[in-house]
């Protein structure tokens, strides 16, 4: 069995979920970021130009669930946003669902809530405002 616990700065924090349960839920007041990986990024371009934006699919092993983040990467100015969201595709199934999608606003970061990684791929996205294009990652 897979423990459900991490240390983090010598504190130790207790995932509040696993899998479904895990669907809506922030993965930091859930204890899910603590331990997370990165499964993949991409780099997205804002309004204007020159703002560029780090959008993250991140999983939590412990808690079998990923989300999406997104970073400004020119902080401190954090005037401008980019929407993102994560996507699950149903592995028996096909059906898709989708987050709301999130921005990242004058708080410089965001992170959607999570999805279940239990019978379903997972990945993060993206709509550049300066393209007018959406950016995904691969399916993981």
């Amino acid at each position: 069995m897979q423990s459900r616990f991490f240390t983090v700065a010598g504190a130790s924090v207790a995932a509040s979920c696993t899998g479904a349960s895990c669907a809506g839920k922030s993965p930091v007041s859930a204890g899910c970021s603590a331990g997370a990986q990165t499964l993949a990024s991409m780099v997205v371009l804002g309004t204007p130009a020159a703002k560029e934006f780090l959008v993250e699919h991140r999983y939590s092993p412990a808690c079998l669930a990923s989300w999406t983040t997104v970073t400004d990467i020119r902080q401190p100015d954090c005037l401008y946003s980019v929407s993102v969201w994560h996507e699950a595709i149903d592995d028996s199934t096909g059906g898709r669902t989708r987050t709301a999608a999130v921005g990242s606003g004058s708080a410089c970061s965001a992170s959607t809530v999570m999805m279940s990684t239990v019978g379903k791929a997972n990945r993060a996205c993206a709509h550049s405002t300066w393209e007018g294009l959406d950016h995904c990652t691969a399916w993981k």
